[in-house]
């Protein structure tokens, strides 16, 4: 084979991978998707399973019948708490209880709510003597209305709120969570998570490419020598 149409069948496979090349698409790297988060929403009802435990039973109870005066967290009646409300339950001496029921109507509020998360408040209490308290004193608008079992359930869950584990139980419990200050219209979600950024490959089909030109002038040369 004569030394230009070697030349012209190397030419042409070249610019053949070449027109490969520019037709096949770089490869990128996959881009994370986003996630969504849920905004935490200090209104928000526990869930209650069929069979709760001890500590679900008291969250629940907890937000039905304390979150409305001592916070979503404990914290007490405070300013910032009072505003996460919509205006008209803001004035809690106006409106009275947030509970919104018809029997809470009437109820007066006063002035000053406690938190019943903070350091020391269950020293002066056993559970036994706290479960006496609340039962003849909360709620305070019908002093008694809960079952044994649920003012257990009250005292449990304010034992964890404190992060005090109860006497009887070993187990460390769970710290009690911070306040959330920043008001809460209604629950929304913020989408989070990585950019989709996307990279070229930086060798992408070229290696391959190389590799088919440099076999075809074997190919041909071989062919060519033993032709002459």
């Amino acid at each position: 084979m004569k030394t230009k149409s070697i030349i012209a069948i190397f030419t042409g496979t070249v610019l053949f991978m070449g027109a490969v090349l520019l037709a096949v698409p770089p490869v990128r790297a996959q881009s994370v998707p986003p996630t969504a988060t849920p905004t935490y929403d200090p209104f928000a009802q526990p869930p209650l399973p069929d069979n709760p435990t001890q500590l679900e039973l008291g969250r629940y109870l907890f937000w039905r019948y304390c979150m409305p005066c001592h916070g979503d967290v404990g914290q007490g009646l405070t300013d910032e708490f009072r505003l996460l409300w919509e205006p008209s339950h803001q004035n809690c001496w106006e409106a009275g209880c947030h509970s919104g029921k018809y029997s809470y109507d009437s109820f007066p509020v006063a002035t000053y709510v406690p938190p019943n998360v903070r350091p020391g408040l269950l020293d002066k209490y056993t559970p036994d003597s706290l479960f006496e308290y609340l039962r003849t004193t909360h709620p305070p608008e019908d002093p008694g209305l809960l079952t044994d079992e649920e003012y257990r359930a009250v005292v449990a869950i304010l034992y964890h709120m404190n992060g005090v584990p109860l006497p009887e139980q070993n187990a460390t419990a769970t710290p009690a969570p911070s306040e959330t200050p920043t008001p809460l219209a209604s629950p929304t979600s913020t989408l989070s998570g990585a950019p989709s950024t996307e990279a070229d490959s930086p060798f992408g089909l070229w290696p391959v490419i190389g590799l088919a030109v440099i076999l075809t002038v074997i190919i041909l040369l071989r062919q060519g020598r033993e032709q002459n």
